[in-house]
């Protein structure tokens, strides 16, 4: 029964390693699509949306080539000393990405400029991500000692 459980998890595995390499070839041609959009484009706006775009899909495909790297060559690890040593830093950090969030959310309700708020609202949910993903890793620090408060 465990080797059977076993196949199938190399399996997953196996298919998951191939989505991600799909994918990253998705974010190869999302990257060279913006690019050609910027090049024909003079406009300030088009120009810098295909750029945050185009920026969004370089690091989306570093971060499945890390995935794809914790299977096929080394798994991902995480000790808690490591965590522990920079946690006061990640707790400065996460106090600076909610002060980027409050003063976007500020900013936006102060504009009646459609594009400017666009911009804004943008800017606001990427800032919130940002803290979004460090609260995820607080659930990890957590999940590692669970005592701790």
């Amino acid at each position: 029964m465990k080797n059977k459980k076993m196949a199938k998890q190399k399996d997953l595995n196996e298919n998951l390693v191939k989505t991600l390499k799909k994918w990253q070839k998705i974010e190869d041609k999302s990257v060279k699509s913006t690019s050609a959009i910027i090049a024909k484009t003079k406009n300030p706006i088009v120009r810098q949306i295909m750029e945050i775009i185009k920026q969004d899909s370089a690091m989306h495909k570093k971060v499945q080539q890390v995935i794809i790297d914790s299977y096929e060559k080394k798994a991902i690890n995480l000790e808690p000393d490591e965590l522990s040593d920079i946690w006061g830093m990640v707790e400065d950090h996460i106090e600076l990405e909610k002060e980027t969030v409050r003063l976007a959310e500020e900013s936006r309700k102060n504009s009646n400029n459609f594009i400017v708020r666009y911009l804004l609202g943008y800017l606001m949910t990427d800032e919130q991500k940002h803290n979004d993903i460090l609260q995820q890793m607080e659930d990890i620090k957590r999940g590692m000692y669970p005592y701790a408060g």
